[in-house]
């Protein structure tokens, strides 16, 4: 019995601890991504984050001034609205 309990609070706790990331997008609210950023390409006004929740890279592009400061392998919250085909970002926090 002590041994299935222990299981349980094992697996429970590696849930909880394991997919605090994945909550993090959702969470975060609407329009809003949370990432590592994974490349900045000052010449195009652009950055890529690998999303934490979804695993995938998302492409922003954003002004110069947002992107100052923006780094490889930092961990950002994006702000963004819809522009076409392409997601603008509105708001950078490092």
């Amino acid at each position: 019995m002590m041994t299935k309990l222990m299981t349980v609070v094992a697996l429970s706790a590696c849930m909880v601890l394991g997919s605090s990331a994945a909550w993090s997008c959702s969470m975060a609210g609407p329009n809003t991504h949370i990432g590592a950023v994974t490349g900045v390409d000052a010449a195009a006004h652009t950055f890529t984050v690998l999303d934490a929740e979804t695993r995938q890279p998302i492409t922003f592009v954003a002004t110069p001034a947002l992107l100052k400061g923006v780094a490889k392998n930092q961990q950002v919250t994006v702000t963004f609205e819809k522009d076409g085909n392409k997601l603008a970002a509105k708001a950078i926090k490092l």
